[in-house]
């Protein structure tokens, strides 16, 4: 192994790259390359792809990566969402299911849930534990503007149903709430590396970033959501609180707390009753890190026209 083969082990160089490629967000680059799973990650499908860093960053800029969430399989959302996100010129081109564990829901939005109460975190146990998910690598089949994260991720729209404007995937879909939001994206190229490497691993990440991209897996990704959907659906219905913090706020707005209950019911009702924040609002990444890439296309000002437009 080369010494050049070596460089994402190397955290300062990782930060320059990050930098110069993968965000706009210097306090992301600072974060993340010390991270040591990011930058095996980067590592992982340097040397995979037999890439140097100018074909590495092209790739994950005009790559993004999407997750299916149980909620988004229960509830049927699966060809709404890509049936949006292909009026946007971007299709599935790789698919597969993954169990994200409590762990990974903590690793992925580390930086996102230092103020989050912990009913929110509890209740994000319970969704993503209710079946597998499906991590699905998108490319745009025409050149963007800005990266193709950054594009699928300023569409979604915002967490909370009062801050949408009514064009965006999330108001699209119906999202009840800042719980059941039914899609994880990633938010620019950096966070494709980080959340890809966290999810599947960092030899899984290269592996599905190197896979073919020639086909539309439109229907494959749809098929996989149905057949989690028939082999959980019954089973991840019902879940046991056994007290504690869910269950508490269950019996503080007037619902039974006890034995077998509907996942998706409390999810629902205590989605809208929870408390989300505990302490003062502060994130360690206080943005998404989006603007800049727009703003670098001379888009910002107009980015919710050409999104509402497509």
């Amino acid at each position: 192994m080369t010494q050049d083969q070596r460089r994402f082990f190397d955290w300062k160089y990782t930060q320059d790259f990050c930098n110069q490629e993968l965000t706009t967000y210097e306090d992301k680059a600072r974060l993340y390359s010390a991270e040591p799973a990011f930058r095996e990650s980067l590592h992982a499908l340097a040397d995979a792809g037999k890439l140097d860093s100018a074909a590495l960053g092209s790739l994950v800029r005009t790559t993004s990566i999407g997750i299916f969430r149980p909620d988004a399989i229960a509830h049927g959302k699966i060809p709404d969402a890509l049936a949006y996100f292909a009026l946007l010129g971007i299709r599935p081109v790789h698919c597969t299911t993954t169990q994200v564990t409590g762990h990974a829901v903590r690793e992925v939005w580390r930086y996102q849930l230092k103020p989050a109460s912990g009913e929110r975190i509890r209740l994000l146990d319970l969704l993503f534990e209710a079946s597998p998910s499906i991590l699905v690598v998108f490319a745009a089949d025409t050149e963007l503007p800005v990266p193709c994260s950054a594009l699928m991720a300023d569409s979604k729209g915002e967490a909370n149903p009062d801050d949408r404007e009514g064009w965006e995937l999330r108001s699209h879909l119906d999202s009840p709430n800042r719980i059941e939001v039914y899609m994880h994206i990633a938010d620019e190229p950096a966070d494709v590396v980080r959340d890809g490497g966290i999810v599947l691993g960092p030899d899984g990440f290269a592996a599905a970033m190197l896979a073919d991209r020639s086909a539309d897996l439109t229907a494959e990704v749809i098929g996989l959501g149905e057949r989690i959907d028939k082999e959980y659906g019954e089973a991840a219905r019902d879940c046991e609180l056994s007290g504690g913090l869910l269950g508490s706020e269950l019996a503080r707005i007037g619902e039974r707390s006890e034995g077998t209950l509907d996942r998706w019911h409390v999810l629902r009702s205590l989605g809208a009753a929870c408390t989300m924040i505990a302490g003062p609002r502060e994130n360690i990444i206080s943005h998404s890190g989006t603007d800049a890439w727009w703003d670098r296309a001379g888009l910002l000002a107009d980015r919710s026209v050409y999104l509402s437009s497509q």
